[in-house]
């Protein structure tokens, strides 16, 4: 199964670096540890300072767009 994540590059300056993943049907990232805390997905993907990946058979590989 494919999934799409994203980090927030300012985010690794700390001890831990929360993880964002799109869900499809709302078009939304949200933080994997608090789905209360979401980005809308053109936000993210208009954000320089987010690093978008594709997440495949446990392989994570960086991507330019979605």
């Amino acid at each position: 199964m494919k999934r799409i994540r994203a980090i927030y590059v300012g985010d690794v300056r700390f001890d831990q670096c929360p993880v964002f993943e799109l869900n499809v049907e709302t078009n939304y990232f949200e933080m994997l540890i608090d789905k209360e805390f979401r980005y809308e997905k053109e936000c993210v993907k208009e954000d320089s300072d987010f690093l978008i990946f594709e997440i495949e058979n446990e392989r994570a590989t960086l991507i330019e767009a979605l």
